[in-house]
């Protein structure tokens, strides 16, 4: 795919991405039972992507149920009355297709890439998993087995270990805080009416977004999965995200842990809004300034000087919060080093202290990893659904265009304000 890099702050007016996805490219439908649709053609792909999410994740999980979320996530395609466990997966693949899915702390979505002439096929699938799984009492017990093990085994993840103990730290009573998979105790006294109440309270029409991207005609997409889903009743979404996190500020919070590992994992977060702030955008690009690329502050100041094996900043807003983290992993006796030289240099973006040229450089990267997200159709069906799902996929390109536009006052103002 070529697309043409920004040369300055509103290199693209409002949207920054209606050269890659067009407006008039994308159908857009909601069905009569609040369903969302989007469709997309990209002609000469021969694949179709099909993603449907779902506004259901663990921020929708009470203290009692922790992890199910991912629990139902792994049930979803393990059996409906039509097709029995392991059915789903065997059909998607005997079409050419692979499946997966994923959950994270505001939603969960599922996906198939297949074969464009196995659409129809696809989608009758995907459609019986959504309105239609059993959650079999039995399959649960084992799966969880499985649940368990990969919960064990993020346990003895350093990286894991370090960025849930910052959430934790850093929040007093919201849900970001508690260790998102679930533990051992919790996920063994899941029950199958657990399980089940929690898909039918949140897997409704009106809470999902299904978007289909590929060499496939959108007016017939919509026709098709207005046959499929059409007749599926909607419902109030009975949700319960916890409580908010009251306003801190002017605390400092440190832990340390102990473990036989062979590099320190360094953590080092701050509070900051969610998506639909007006600063995010710039404190993304000051992650970006940070740490986007070999050209980035961070690349040189610390990877440059050996002083860490890895440095990451990034600005991450799961719905209505965010958090800003530096990361590093290092040896133990570099690593004050590296985290001192890391804190320096956001010290400098709070100051105001980028330049026009490393601004541009930055914009080019963001830019272009925009654009490589795009390039596949599955990566189209993702942008659409998490976007329409986040109050409309336009907002998509808007948010983009919002980053590139961010001068170094206003990196200078968000940071120092977060």
């Amino acid at each position: 795919m070529t697309a043409r890099a920004p040369c300055g702050a509103a290199f693209h007016g409002a949207n920054a991405l209606d050269d890659v996805l067009p407006p008039a490219t994308v159908v857009s439908h909601r069905l009569t039972n609040g369903l969302r649709v989007l469709a997309r053609r990209k002609p000469g792909c021969g694949v179709v992507a099909i993603a449907t999410y779902v506004g259901a994740g663990y921020f929708d999980e009470t203290d009692d149920i922790v992890g199910i979320a991912h629990v139902l996530e792994h049930m979803y395609f393990k059996g409906t009355p039509t097709r029995g466990v392991g059915e789903i997966a065997r059909e998607t693949k005997a079409a050419g297709g692979v499946l997966n899915a994923a959950t994270i702390y505001d939603h969960t979505h599922y996906y198939a890439v297949l074969p464009a002439a196995a659409f129809e096929a696809g989608l009758a699938i995907q459609a019986d998993a959504y309105a239609n799984s059993l959650i079999d009492q039995g399959e649960l017990s084992r799966e969880l087995e499985v649940i368990i093990e990969e919960a064990k085994r993020k346990a003895d993840s350093p990286t894991a270990v370090a960025t849930e103990s910052l959430f934790e730290l850093m929040h007093d009573v919201h849900r970001v805080r508690r260790w998102r998979i679930g533990r051992e105790p919790g996920l063994r006294a899941l029950r199958r009416e657990h399980v089940y109440a929690f898909y039918r309270r949140l897997y409704r029409p009106g809470n999902s977004v299904i978007a289909i991207v590929g060499d496939v005609d959108p007016d017939a997409v919509v026709r098709a999965v207005e046959s499929r889903y059409g007749h599926l009743t909607d419902g109030d979404v009975m949700r319960d995200r916890g409580a908010a996190e009251p306003a801190r500020a002017g605390e400092f919070r440190y832990r340390e842990l102990d473990g036989d590992v062979q590099q320190s994992e360094l953590v080092i977060g701050w509070r900051t809004p969610g998506v639909a702030h007006a600063d995010s955008p710039a404190l993304d690009m000051a992650a970006a300034l940070l740490a986007a690329g070999r050209s980035s502050r961070l690349y040189q100041a610390v990877r440059d000087r050996q002083l860490a094996s890895s440095m990451q900043a990034w600005n991450y807003t799961p719905g209505e919060i965010g958090m800003f983290v530096l990361h590093a992993r290092a040896k133990p006796e570099t690593a004050p080093r590296a985290m001192g030289a890391a804190w320096a240099q956001l010290a400098h973006l709070r100051d105001g202290d980028a330049s026009e040229a490393e601004l541009a450089r930055t914009r080019v990267t963001l830019y272009a990893d925009a654009v490589r997200r795009l390039e596949t159709a599955e990566g189209q069906a993702h942008h659409l659904g998490w976007w329409e799902l986040n109050g409309g996929w336009r907002n998509g390109g808007e948010y983009l265009a919002r980053e590139l536009a961010a001068d170094r006052t206003a990196v200078a103002n968000a940071a120092s304000r977060w």
